[in-house]
């Protein structure tokens, strides 16, 4: 997974400012979601300070699950629980196959995937100084926990 510059939220001031994702999107794609697939919206969070990440709560007839989406692109990804500032993410395939093209889903082979130590071999990755500076400063295991963080 090529990682976008500014997916973390951070940069520094003599840099450009990561784009910012349209909150209206989010809501619609989750009120679309809960539709879809026969839920209900439970709780709709876009304040969860320091996340640099919005998150829904659903209540689906055959489990309750969450569904996070980066602040800066379309990028977004299902979990059972959000909390402890933990992600506990999941593949869930019916609900990703009602999430529309404009987003990407990952899978939890990508989330889980191991930020290497040496920064400079991640794969395609676009990230500013700024980022850099703040991954080895917070230390994320994953690619799931650099993409979806709790920062500030």
């Amino acid at each position: 997974m090529k990682l976008p510059y500014g997916v973390t939220g951070f940069y520094n001031s003599d840099e450009q400012k990561p784009p910012e994702m349209e909150l209206s999107e989010y809501k619609e794609l989750c009120n679309g979601i809960a539709k879809k697939l026969n839920g209900e919206l439970l709780e709709f969070s876009d304040t969860l300070y320091p996340a640099n990440f919005y998150k829904a709560d659903f209540k689906l007839p055959a489990l309750n699950i969450c569904l996070v989406m980066n602040k800066h692109y379309p990028i977004v990804a299902f979990a059972t629980a959000v909390e402890d500032l933990k992600i506990q993410f999941i593949d869930y395939a019916e609900g990703a196959a009602e999430v529309p093209e404009k987003f990407t889903v990952l899978p939890v082979s990508v989330l889980e995937t191991p930020v290497p130590e040496n920064l400079e071999e991640l794969p395609d990755s676009d990230l500013n100084k700024g980022e850099i500076d703040q991954i080895q400063y917070w230390k994320p295991e994953t690619i799931g926990e650099t993409i979806f963080n709790f920062w500030d």
